[in-house]
């Protein structure tokens, strides 16, 4: 019987289901009290009274961690022994430490389903130390999360109303096909000594072992899916959160997307991002802000970002905060594979923008537009120190007809993707790959009258140019 196990373990739920009605020619069963045979195993049963109109054609136990369950519980497990009248029994095993169960005895007619007295089996022991609150429908009401409790999420939710998040809340994901869609204000305003998590169902780390597995399964990257904010939700807050093995659907962990509203004002806010699953592709960065267009409404500051493929992904005209780090404070040496901040080229649609981080480089290495263009409503300031890489043969910097719409420190390097002697080893390879002359267009703007094309040289490798 331990196929049974896996299904409903760990899952709680404030919910109780009760049958309330006999209809007439039910049958009559009563539940017997559990016999432990070890540790693990208990001998479950109960006896037929009377099988009430009509034959009973199906007789045995359900189990769930609520009260009363029923047949077709969707958190618990039913298991047949055998049908008519008199007393049945099975051991069942196993039942894990730490976890109130709930059984009752049932028996089928073609009058329906009659049910024994719920009674319970304490296993001891402790598994989890805060309340688990199973959450398995969308939010459309004004709802808060609870400091100290576990939420278990086993699919995707839709948050369609206001939710408030508190400090020390633990959000976990079932699977990969668990997560949420932000279209309403979610308040998720954490501390320093008491984060908000968002994290996988396996992670026995935050408030213990929830899905009652012990030591038989541990966290990996892509455990759940992502955290999706909506252009319809406004004024959205996460701070202090972290953000933890998720990436299943290769969008990130957070996906900044579009929506009725699609403007994003919301703020992530010395959050981590960490253990996202993804590759070398922009769109699994672990903050995938392809919408974000403007920092002062998508905020985006003093976050940690380690251990994900990619971190960030940004289009060019969004002046991402150089207030972020790409490492894990407690260990330098844990950065992220493609150590970069991704960007999409383009113009940067008549905005002042300006490049200021420099612990990494800027890449342009996406497909569809990899050259960083300045046109004459558009202003550009990078920094000293800043380092920017480009991966594509036709990609590069163009000032076009507006060399005076930059402003540019002699410092700032420019350089291909592969050089991994400038700004570390952003297309995560090691040394399988070398930078060569054409790597990348390079970096320049017309004459006047257009009748020859200035190509820059100060602080340029790889370049064809």
């Amino acid at each position: 019987m331990k196929w049974f196990l896996a299904i409903f373990i760990g899952i709680l739920s404030a919910c109780n289901k009760t049958d309330t009605t006999k209809p007439d020619g039910i049958a009559t069963v009563t539940t017997d009290s559990p016999i432990e045979v070890n540790d693990s195993t208990y001998t479950l049963g109960g006896n037929v009274t009377n099988q009430g109109g009509s034959k009973v054609t199906e007789r045995g136990v359900t189990i769930a961690l609520t009260a009363n369950p029923i047949i077709g519980d969707p958190d618990g497990v039913s298991i047949p022994i055998g049908d008519g009248t008199g007393s049945f029994s099975t051991n069942v095993a196993p039942f894990a430490a730490g976890h109130i169960y709930h059984v009752r005895a049932y028996a089928k007619n073609s009058s329906g389903v009659a049910y024994g007295t719920d009674v319970t089996i304490n296993t001891g022991g402790s598994t989890s130390v805060c309340d688990t609150v199973d959450i398995h429908t969308n939010i459309t009401t004004p709802t808060t999360w609870k400091s100290g409790k576990v939420y278990m999420v086993r699919t995707w939710v839709n948050v369609n109303a206001p939710l408030v998040i508190e400090a020390g809340a633990i959000i976990k994901f079932k699977d990969s096909n668990s997560g949420m869609e932000i279209y309403a204000k979610t308040t998720a305003n954490g501390t320093a000594s008491n984060p908000i998590i968002f994290t996988s169902y396996k992670d026995d780390s935050y408030c213990g072992d929830n899905n009652g597995d012990g030591n038989a399964s541990t966290p990996s990257k892509g455990d759940w899916g992502r955290l999706t904010m909506r252009g319809d939700q406004h004024g959205s807050l996460f701070r202090y959160c972290k953000f933890l093995y998720g990436g299943a659907t290769n969008l990130g962990v957070v996906l900044a997307n579009s929506g009725t509203g699609n403007i994003h004002d919301f703020t992530f806010d010395h959050c981590t991002f960490a253990h996202t699953y993804g590759a070398n592709n922009y769109n699994t960065a672990a903050f995938n802000g392809a919408e974000m267009y403007d920092e002062t409404i998508s905020i985006v500051t003093n976050n940690i970002f380690y251990d994900n493929s990619i971190p960030i992904f940004i289009k060019a005209k969004y002046a991402l905060s150089s207030s972020n780090i790409y490492h894990n404070p407690d260990n330098t040496n844990e950065i992220n594979k493609y150590n970069g901040i991704f960007v999409y080229g383009g113009g940067l649609g008549g905005r002042s923008v300006v490049y200021g981080e420099t612990e990494v480089p800027y890449v342009f290495n996406v497909g569809g537009n990899a050259t960083l263009s300045v046109g004459s409503g558009d202003f550009l300031k990078i920094d000293p120190n800043v380092i920017l890489k480009f991966g594509q043969s036709s990609a590069g910097l163009n000032l076009g007809d507006y060399p005076n719409n930059a402003n540019i420190a002699s410092s700032v390097i420019f350089t291909s993707y592969r050089d991994d002697t400038r700004g570390g080893d952003t297309n995560g390879d090691g040394n399988t790959s070398s930078p060569a002359t054409g790597d990348w267009d390079g970096y320049g703007y017309w004459t006047t009258g257009h009748s020859s094309y200035i190509w820059v040289h100060s602080n340029v490798f790889y370049s064809l140019h």
